[in-house]
């Protein structure tokens, strides 16, 4: 089950914090290319079993799930970052402007 979580951070470290986040995607994404590599090989050589095979095409079915939640999490991050820089900027527009 996931859950979300909150932490308040300085508007100008928010990309920094998304760019630590999306480590964990590029690992898993870098884990599932590798070993869907491998999967390929073993399938066009005959080697291993179809058991092994089949247990490992889920697991990188759920690495390729677990990268695509992180990368949504880090898209609504900064869909809310440029959201709140639009805002900021009205704001001073109006500052300027009253």
């Amino acid at each position: 089950m996931r859950v979300k979580i909150s932490y308040t951070v300085d508007i100008e470290e928010v990309e920094k914090k998304v760019s630590e986040i999306m480590v964990k995607a590029s690992d898993n994404l870098e884990f599932a290319c590798q070993e869907v590599i491998r999967v390929q090989l073993d399938l066009s050589t005959k080697t291993g079993s179809i058991d092994d095979k089949l247990q490992l095409i889920d697991q990188l079915r759920h690495k390729l799930s677990s990268a695509d939640q992180v990368l949504e999490d880090c898209y609504l991050i900064l869909d809310g970052l440029k959201q709140a820089k639009i805002q900021i900027k009205e704001r001073q527009n109006e500052i300027q402007d009253g």
